[in-house]
């Protein structure tokens, strides 16, 4: 199964962050080749300039004999801008095969823990981790026709390449309908869908890869 990259509508200016919602509960519908084989839980906390990110994946059917697949993202809320400490990725059939990511922003390096062996990587500004990369654009909409990302996998850390586009027509779902802005990853495997009128909340993402079509669509928002 795969869990692809995974929150709170904060609007730019600091002087904003104390009106933004501080907590959020979202559940997406997992799908392969448009049947469901599970389901996605994420909950964001931001407490000052602290936010945490944890998302539980879980399977159905011959899917759930895979275990639970827990992933979180922890850091700083800063200057206007998500910036992760800490990611991990965690399989619970497989526990020792955990991946740690740490950001050392000081030292602009990634000390990566990857099933038990270490590596480390070059961190460059703005990078963020498989979870924050679904969220981060609440606090920095895509304004340009084409954004660049260096994203955190738990493995290595990679450039991305984003083309934006804003769709005509809104995207209906049982958490309701949205209209939305699409960032299709240059590589073709990866598109998502945030909502402009939910604060770039996440609502959609597509995954095309090793002929598997994966979508994980959101069927509930909830938090104050």
């Amino acid at each position: 199964m795969a869990r692809a990259f995974v929150a709170i509508g904060l609007m730019l200016g600091s002087a904003m962050l104390s009106a933004a919602p501080k907590q959020l509960t979202l559940t997406y519908d997992l799908l392969q080749q448009g049947i469901s084989i599970g389901t996605v839980k994420d909950e964001l906390t931001v407490s000052g300039n602290r936010y945490q990110i944890a998302s539980l994946v879980e399977g159905k059917g011959i899917y759930k004999l895979m275990g639970e697949r827990t992933l979180s993202s922890q850091g700083q809320v800063f200057s206007n801008a998500l910036r992760p400490s800490q990611f991990e990725s965690r399989q619970s059939k497989h526990p020792d095969k955990a991946l740690i990511s740490q950001f050392d922003w000081a030292k602009k390096v990634l000390n990566m823990q990857i099933k038990g062996s270490q590596a480390s990587d070059k961190l460059s500004k703005g990078a963020q981790d498989l979870l924050s990369v679904m969220y981060c654009w609440m606090w920095q909409p895509p304004k340009a026709k084409q954004i660049n990302i260096a994203v955190a996998n738990g493995k290595k850390i990679a450039p991305h390449s984003f083309v934006v586009t804003e769709e005509s027509d809104p995207l209906e779902t049982t958490a309701g309908t949205f209209r939305v802005v699409k960032l299709s990853d240059a590589d073709g495997e990866k598109t998502l869908y945030l909502a402009k009128d939910k604060g770039y909340l996440p609502v959609k993402l597509v995954i095309d890869d090793d002929g598997k079509h994966l979508e994980q669509v959101i069927t509930s928002i909830t938090g104050q």
